[in-house]
């Protein structure tokens, strides 16, 4: 849980919106947690900056930094989605995570 309050803490310095976060444990054989927020483009890039200083990210195991409205981030037990506006309501991962157990950090 230290690892998601500081990944909840980075989404805060960079002024994301609507961060939630997931357990996902015993649902996947890939990952335990999920994060989603709402971010532009400029501060996913820098949530990516802050998680390499944090040593969260220690490797690129990044997709859709180039823009696009979606970044996904990989840091081995825990997947990052950061959505800009438009592609947030579009995935609606909010609803498909219906009945996930939120985490309250």
């Amino acid at each position: 849980m230290k690892k998601i309050k500081k990944v909840i803490d980075i989404l805060g310095q960079v002024n994301a919106k609507d961060i939630k976060s997931f357990d996902y444990e015993g649902k996947s054989p890939f990952f335990d947690y999920i994060i989603i927020a709402t971010t532009n483009d400029r501060q996913g890039n820098a949530v990516i900056g802050y998680l390499k200083d944090a040593e969260i990210l220690n490797t690129e195991r990044v997709e859709g930094k180039n823009g696009g409205g979606w970044i996904l981030i990989d840091t081995g037990d825990t997947i990052i989605h950061l959505f800009n506006e438009e592609q947030r309501k579009r995935y609606n991962f909010d609803e498909r995570l219906l009945g996930v157990k939120e985490l309250n950090i």
